[in-house]
């Protein structure tokens, strides 16, 4: 299942652009075009997988990954591919170092429950014999403290809705269990973030059933692992958001930002503050409002924004800024020469962010990219 993203967006008032370094070209690129692959950094911090996502080449989900490797800035095939080609699926690194790829959609099958195993030593993925309770696409997999993954929300082809069950993944026993209670809201295309004292925040999304009107959420709930219940927050967002992102910032708090509100995307970022259990809205605008972007916390703790959907081109769009807690500002930088939206976005731990793949829409034509792109800001700290 596809969905056309809709969001008029506004980008008059941007601020100026910084000077920063360009992104650089990684040639060659990845060995398939991917639109919404799983991507994480894996363990040591010198290579990232990027796996799966949907290829307009092949007209399908895809079972291949691919592996950069830092230390020769290129990309090779990994030795073995997926059990079942997918994409908008998540992907976390557990605490023995390997990957647990979960849901996701197939272009055959639908959505997905199943979960499977990648070894970074062997370059191999292997099925895993238990499945969550339901098929999910576009849902949140936060990782705990104890290493347990919380597996929330999504959408189902199968029932043709959105989901407030969750599941609870344990890598002790590679075994998946249904959460008892329910969400507080059925939701898809939400966002979450792990807070510091160990509960989960999760935050917007959009309800759908299919034939019937979707619509953004402005709530949010949170996700207590001591009691396996979820609770909504004291106060909702001030905006409704659709495929946002939450990041946690050093002092505890969570930014959110970006997201479709029906017909519109506010260019307002909100803090969700966990001692009030409340949102404020940031003092500062987005430099370029966007939905289905990547963000990603920079070693010295400010965060990269990058890509995302803009309807006033009705286009992708490859801007890229820069969020500083310190000040509460957002900063344009150099833009991906690409443009794109669901793409895979890996910071490495010497500062150094590869952006690769996604969909590109221009003209009213979409095509999956295969292209990568390599930049290295300069840290903000002394």
């Amino acid at each position: 299942m596809k969905w056309t993203l809709l969001l008029p967006l506004c980008l008059i008032g941007a601020p100026a652009m910084a000077q920063a370094p360009a992104w650089r070209p990684i040639k060659p690129g990845m060995c398939d075009s991917r639109w919404a692959p799983s991507a994480v950094l894996l363990p040591g911090g010198l290579s990232a997988l990027i796996a799966g996502g949907f290829s307009y080449d092949a007209g399908s989900c895809l079972a291949t990954a691919d592996v950069f490797d830092k230390n020769t800035n290129s990309f090779h095939r990994t030795k073995g591919n997926l059990t079942y080609p997918r994409d908008f699926a998540a992907a976390n690194v557990l605490p023995d170092g390997t990957v647990l790829i979960i849901g996701g959609y197939n272009t055959s099958l639908g959505s997905l429950a199943t979960g499977e195993m990648f070894d970074p030593k062997t370059e191999m993925f292997r099925l895993l014999p238990s499945r969550m309770s339901k098929p999910r696409e576009l849902f949140t997999a936060t990782t705990l403290a104890d290493g347990r993954i919380l597996c929330a929300g999504g959408f189902d082809t199968h029932s043709r809705r959105t989901l407030a069950t969750a599941d609870l993944y344990d890598p002790k026993t590679q075994t998946f269990a249904l959460v008892p209670g329910l969400m507080i809201e059925d939701r898809f295309g939400q966002a979450a973030a792990l807070l510091k004292d160990g509960r989960v925040l999760i935050a917007g999304g959009k309800h759908w059933f299919v034939g019937k009107p979707d619509k953004p959420s402005a709530t949010a709930e949170i996700f207590d692992p001591t009691t396996n219940t979820f609770r909504r927050t004291k106060s909702p967002m001030a905006f409704a958001r659709d495929r946002a992102t939450a990041t946690l910032l050093a002092d505890g708090a969570v930014l959110i930002a970006g997201g479709q509100n029906g017909e519109a995307g506010p260019r307002e970022a909100e803090i969700y503050d966990p001692v009030t259990d409340e949102f404020h809205t940031a003092p500062k605008l987005l430099g370029t409002p966007r939905m289905a972007h990547s963000t990603e916390t920079l070693p010295d703790g400010r965060l990269l924004l990058i890509g995302g959907w803009s309807p006033p081109i009705h286009a992708t769009t490859g801007a890229a800024e820069v969020f500083d807690p310190a000040t509460d500002t957002f900063t344009p930088i150099s833009s991906v020469p690409e443009s794109s939206h669901d793409q895979a976005l890996i910071v490495f731990p010497d500062g150094a962010a590869l952006a690769a793949g996604g969909k590109r829409v221009e003209g009213g034509k979409e095509s999956s990219l295969a292209t990568a792109f390599l930049l290295k800001l300069p840290s903000n700290n002394p």
